[in-house]
């Protein structure tokens, strides 16, 4: 039991149990997606959902709670490489015992060697295709963890537990969680990632928003926000619609222009717009100052393509920690509102 613990002790010292731990703010980085999970599971019911568009993580019902995986489409389980193998409980194991101390009549007081409220988890790609992995013959520890691998971590928010008579097994019976996932990006990835942050547009993007009918003789592509090019299906037609940044050449005031299916375009931020109302919330007085979208698109300092809840796609420009405004496609045109302000813009 001592050797157990202080393998479990020397695991969470290690600097690769700490760069796994990071994972758990789940943000990307230039090198690294990140993708999080928020759920809830009880009884005899299975969690699932897709990641990354390729992946499947479940939580499959056990005997005494759930087993986590993470499957590609064969059914492979990539996160098999999670140590430790013949050691604790793997921390893929969710089960309500690891959670009651030897005798099931209190909370694990440390007697029960197993993990608990954070799992800590590894995955790889390259099982895909495979038979699956073999840990080592003899092995005594766990294995260290390799930076090149997925890394996971499973946090319990609430849960549920049953079977707490003495010299049973308590079962996990409810599970309320949180889960981030990371893994490496690949250099393609990596390399158009980086393109994506240059204001240069390349001879194919000219390409596809003249050839979709913007006059070069009145408008300019113009990369005055990042990333220069934005794509998503705003009018839910289940095309793709290429987004980018103009000006007019005679004002240099800055526009938008959306060239929905590459056949119709659509210009934004020019004319005279309807004037949009500064509020604060729904049902609340509106502020005095008034602003256009032609105004707005002057101060913005970032947009994104937003899922609708309703299908399709919405997108949104905004202010850092001050407003946003989205635009999206009302079957005829694209309308633009204000979804929220702090300050006015």
């Amino acid at each position: 039991m001592r050797l157990k613990r202080l393998l479990l002790v020397l695991i969470m010292l290690s600097p690769n149990y700490v760069m796994a731990v990071s994972a758990s703010t789940c943000e990307a980085t230039p090198k690294r997606h990140a993708v999080q999970i928020n759920g809830a599971v009880a009884g005899e019911r299975r969690f699932a959902q897709t990641v990354g568009g390729r992946w499947l993580y479940t939580l499959e019902p056990s005997a005494y709670g759930w087993d986590m995986r993470l499957r590609d489409k064969d059914g492979v389980d990539l996160s098999q490489i999670t140590p430790p193998f013949r050691l604790a409980p793997n921390p893929r194991e969710i089960y309500g015992w690891h959670f009651r101390n030897a005798a099931n009549t209190a909370k694990n007081s440390g007697d029960v060697n197993a993990p608990q409220h954070v799992r800590l988890f590894q995955f790889s790609a390259s099982l895909s295709g495979t038979g699956g992995f073999r840990p080592p013959s003899g092995t005594a520890s766990p294995q260290q963890i390799d930076p090149d691998n997925g890394r996971g971590a499973l946090t319990i928010l609430d849960m549920g537990l049953a079977d707490l008579e003495p010299e049973q097994k308590a079962r996990m019976n409810y599970l309320k969680f949180h889960v981030c996932l990371t893994w490496l990006k690949t250099e393609q990835e990596i390399t158009e990632q980086d393109n994506a942050q240059s204001p240069l547009f390349l001879d194919e993007e000219r390409e596809r928003i003249f050839g979709c009918g913007l006059d070069p003789n009145q408008y300019e592509l113009s990369a005055w926000i990042l990333p220069r090019w934005r794509s998503g299906d705003l009018d839910g037609d289940d095309a793709i619609d290429e987004i980018a940044p103009v000006v007019r050449r005679s004002d240099q005031r800055k526009g938008i222009v959306i060239c929905r299916a590459g056949a119709w375009l659509s210009i934004i931020g020019y004319g005279q717009p309807a004037q949009i109302p500064l509020q604060t919330k729904e049902g609340e007085p509106a502020l005095e100052t008034y602003f256009t979208l032609a105004q707005y698109l002057g101060r913005s300092e970032y947009w994104k393509v937003k899922r609708a809840k309703n299908g399709g796609d919405h997108l949104v420009l905004g202010r850092w920690e001050k407003s946003e405004v989205v635009i999206y496609w009302d079957g005829k045109q694209f309308i633009h509102e204000l979804l929220w302000v702090i300050v006015e813009p």
